[in-house]
């Protein structure tokens, strides 16, 4: 059995990366990326199954990078930590950017099972939306009765937005628009729900 390179395994992620990035999904070749990579194409099946393996690796590698940086950022020294709401605004920026960079990635997840470490950042990212919100409330910035469900909902907003919403939104329009809905609500006039 053949010991697998770890660093032959980065040049071929950050190969792949490089790829995504420029052309959709359906457009890059596993030829590209090993040649991009500088790797004879078996090479690639060493390490990943298939191309789409490829991509959810290189998409699940992200997603826990971005979980870890919001993480570390908010959950810092309490005399550094910013606000609930501007916290809050970093987590929705940082979710709109990463799904508007990587547009396939929503169509082809909705495919994928959803595995034990993918659950597991899934649910720290919806722990410290929790914590951020209940941080809100016991600073009397934010009233949330449900911020457990809240939590959940922030995400799936970014992913209905990628799936089924207008094309071509920016991150910055998508997550300023869910911060207003959840800073404002629908309502017309203060306090007033319909």
């Amino acid at each position: 059995m053949q010991r697998l390179d770890e660093k032959k395994r980065q040049d071929i992620t950050d190969a792949a990366v490089r790829l995504f990035a420029q052309r959709p999904f359906h457009e890059v070749k596993l030829d590209d990326v090993a040649a991009a990579a500088r790797v004879g194409k078996g090479t690639l099946y060493l390490y990943f199954k298939n191309k789409q393996d490829l991509y959810v690796t290189l998409i699940q590698d992200g997603f826990d990078r971005l979980v870890d940086s919001l993480r570390e950022q908010l959950n810092g020294n309490e005399d550094r930590r910013i606000d609930a709401w501007e916290a809050l605004e970093r987590i929705v920026s940082e979710l709109a950017r990463f799904a508007t960079s990587q547009p396939d990635l929503y169509e082809l997840m909705r495919s994928l099972p959803l595995t034990k470490t993918r659950m597991e950042k899934r649910r720290q990212l919806t722990d410290l939306i929790e914590q951020t919100i209940r941080r809100g409330t016991r600073a009397g910035a934010m009233s949330d009765p449900h911020p457990a469900l809240t939590a959940t909902f922030i995400p799936a907003m970014v992913r209905a937005a990628m799936l089924f919403g207008p094309k071509n939104v920016s991150a910055d329009e998508l997550s300023s628009h869910i911060i207003r809905l959840l800073g404002k609500g629908l309502c017309r006039k203060e306090g007033r729900l319909r």
